[in-house]
C-alpha cells in the first residue's frame, strides 16, 4: 500500500504526482474530475479521499479553495478521519497564516495527525522535473520527518519557522512579485507607446538594474495584458485572491504598506 498520496491533480498537484512516480516510488492520489493513472506507473487512482489516506502516512494536499480543503480534511470517511493516527498532512494550498495556524490545531486536536505548511514557489526549470521552492511552517521534527518525501519533487526547502511561517513567506513572494509585474508592465506599455518596440525594450530592461522575475518571464499573459485584451478570469481571479490574502496578512500587523496597496493595480489591468 502506497505511503504517500496526493490530493489534488491540478496542474502542481499533477507535477508533484509525476516527480514521485518517476523517482520509483508508489503514490494514492485522489481528484473527482483528472485521472493520471494511465499516464503513472505507481500511481494508484482512488475514488474518495478516504481510499487515499487510508494506510498513506504522508498526505501532500494540493487544492485551491478553502472549502474544498475543508471537506477532503474534515468531512466523515475524509482525509483525518481515515488516515493512520499520527499521520502528516502537507499544506501546499495558499492560505492566510492564521487560517494555517487554526487548521494545524483542529487537526491535531481533534484527530492526532500533525499538519505543516508549504508553500510553493516556481523557479525556472520544469516543476515536473523538482524545480520547485518550499517555504515551509512547523515544528523541526514535523519538517524532518516530511524532508525525504519533499525532497522528491522540490530543490530549494526553506524552513522558515513555526505553522504559518511558510505561508508568510509565499505571501511576502507574491506582495513582491505582483508589485513587480504591476509595476513591468507599466513600464512596458509606456515604452510600447512612446513607440518603443517592446521586445526589445523587455530584453534591455531584464538585463539591467531594473531586472524581475516578471521580466524575465514574460508571456502571452502579459502582453495581453499590456496590450489591453486583459487576462483570463481564472488568472484574474488568482491574482486577487493572493493580493486579498496578502493585504489580510500585512493588516494584521498594522496598516498595509502602500506598495501593496498599489499592486492592486493589476487586477484592474486584468
Amino acid at each position: 500500500m502506497p505511503d504517500i498520496a496526493v490530493y489534488g491533480l491540478g496542474e502542481m498537484g499533477a507535477d508533484i504526482a509525476r516527480c514521485i512516480a518517476g523517482s520509483g516510488r508508489e503514490l494514492a492520489a485522489y481528484d473527482p474530475v483528472v485521472d493520471l493513472s494511465g499516464e503513472l506507473p505507481g500511481l494508484r487512482q482512488c475514488a474518495s479521499a478516504g481510499e487515499a489516506a487510508d494506510g498513506a502516512r504522508v498526505h501532500l494536499v494540493v487544492l485551491k479553495r478553502l472549502s474544498d480543503l475543508q471537506s477532503l480534511l474534515f468531512d466523515d470517511g475524509g482525509l483525518c478521519a481515515s488516515a493512520p493516527r499520527g499521520s502528516l498532512v502537507v499544506l501546499h494550498t495558499t492560505l492566510t497564516p492564521q487560517t494555517v495556524r487554526e487548521l494545524h490545531t483542529r487537526v491535531r486536536d481533534g484527530y492526532g495527525h500533525a499538519l505543516i505548511d508549504a508553500a510553493l514557489s516556481r523557479r525556472g526549470g520544469r516543476v515536473s522535473e523538482g524545480s520547485l521552492s518550499l517555504f515551509l511552517g512547523g515544528s523541526g521534527a514535523d519538517i524532518a520527518a516530511a524532508r525525504a518525501t519533499l525532497e522528491v519533487y522540490a530543490d530549494n526547502i526553506v524552513h522558515a519557522g513555526p505553522t504559518g511561517a511558510g505561508m508568510t513567506v509565499k505571501l511576502c513572494n507574491n506582495w513582491l512579485l505582483y508589485s513587480n509585474r504591476n509595476a513591468a508592465l507599466q513600464a512596458l506599455r509606456t515604452g510600447r507607446e512612446l513607440g518603443v518596440e517592446i521586445d526589445m525594450l523587455r530584453q534591455a530592461l531584464a538585463t539591467s538594474t531594473g531586472a524581475s522575475w516578471a521580466l524575465a518571464h514574460y508571456s502571452e499573459l502579459d502582453e495581453g495584458i499590456v496590450a489591453g485584451r486583459g487576462a483570463p478570469r481564472v488568472a484574474r481571479d488568482r491574482t486577487a485572491s493572493e493580493l486579498d490574502m496578502a493585504r489580510e496578512m500585512a493588516a494584521s500587523v498594522g496598516e498595509p504598506p502602500t506598495s501593496l496597496q498599489e499592486a492592486f493595480a493589476l487586477i484592474a489591468a486584468m
